[in-house]
C-alpha cells in the first residue's frame, strides 16, 4: 500500500471506528489494529488522534458539500434552494451522526495550523450559502437590507440547533409534553419558517 492509499485507509478506518464506538473509542492503537499495521506506521502519517480528527473534519465538510449543497444547486430560485438545502442538511446529520458531531461539536480547530486550502474546504458549505443569499438579494427573493453574512450564520445556527434537539430526543413522537408524530414534516415546516424569517 503506497503512502496516499495508507493515509486514506487510516481516515476510512477511523471513521468506521468512530461511527461504531464514538470519539472515546477511537484510539491510535485501535486504528492500527483495524488496519493490521503498527502504530508506528500511523504516526508516519498523522502525529496524533487530533490530527486524524482534523482530517475527518475536512472530509465531512466535503461530504456535506457534495451530498447536500451540490444536490440543490440546480434549483433556480435561491429561496427554494435554501429550503431544500436546510431539509437535506438535517437529513445528512441524521444519516451521519458521528461525522456530523466531529464537524460541529468537536474541540475548536487551531485555524492557524490549517493551510488556506484546508480552511476553504471546511468553510465552503457556509460560503456557498452566503453566495446563495447574495444571489437571492439580487433576484429580490429577500429585501435589499438583508445581510447575507449574518443571514447565512442565522440559518446555520438554526439548523444546527434543530439537529441537536433531534439527537437529544426533543423532536420525537415520544416526547412527553410536545410529541412530534411526523419528524420529516416538522423539519420541512421549521426550515421554511427560518428561511421566510430571513427577510
Amino acid at each position: 500500500m503506497n503512502r496516499a492509499a495508507l493515509r486514506k485507509a487510516i481516515v476510512d478506518a477511523s471513521i468506521a471506528i468512530g461511527t461504531e464506538h464514538g470519539e472515546s473509542g477511537l484510539t491510535m492503537r485501535g486504528i492500527a489494529s483495524r488496519l493490521g499495521v503498527s502504530a508506528t506506521a500511523l504516526y508516519q502519517h498523522f502525529e496524533s488522534k487530533a490530527a486524524i480528527l482534523r482530517e475527518i473534519r475536512i472530509y465531512c465538510s466535503q461530504l456535506l458539500q457534495a451530498e447536500v449543497l451540490e444536490t440543490c444547486r440546480a434549483t433556480e430560485n435561491p429561496r427554494e434552494r435554501l429550503e431544500q438545502m436546510g431539509c437535506r442538511y438535517v437529513d445528512f446529520a441524521r444519516r451521519h451522526p458521528w461525522l456530523y458531531s466531529v464537524l460541529t461539536e468537536s474541540k475548536q480547530l487551531e485555524w492557524s495550523e490549517l493551510t488556506s486550502d484546508e480552511s476553504a474546504e471546511i468553510l465552503r458549505p457556509l460560503t456557498t450559502v452566503r453566495a446563495w443569499m447574495k444571489e437571492g438579494v439580487a433576484k429580490n427573493c429577500w429585501e435589499q437590507s438583508v445581510d447575507p453574512e449574518m443571514g447565512s450564520i442565522r440559518l446555520w445556527a438554526a439548523l444546527h440547533g434543530l439537529c441537536s434537539l433531534i439527537f437529544r430526543g426533543r423532536i420525537s413522537e415520544n416526547h412527553p409534553v410536545m410529541p412530534i408524530t411526523n419528524q420529516d414534516q416538522f423539519v420541512h415546516n421549521f426550515v421554511k419558517s427560518v428561511v421566510d424569517a430571513l427577510n
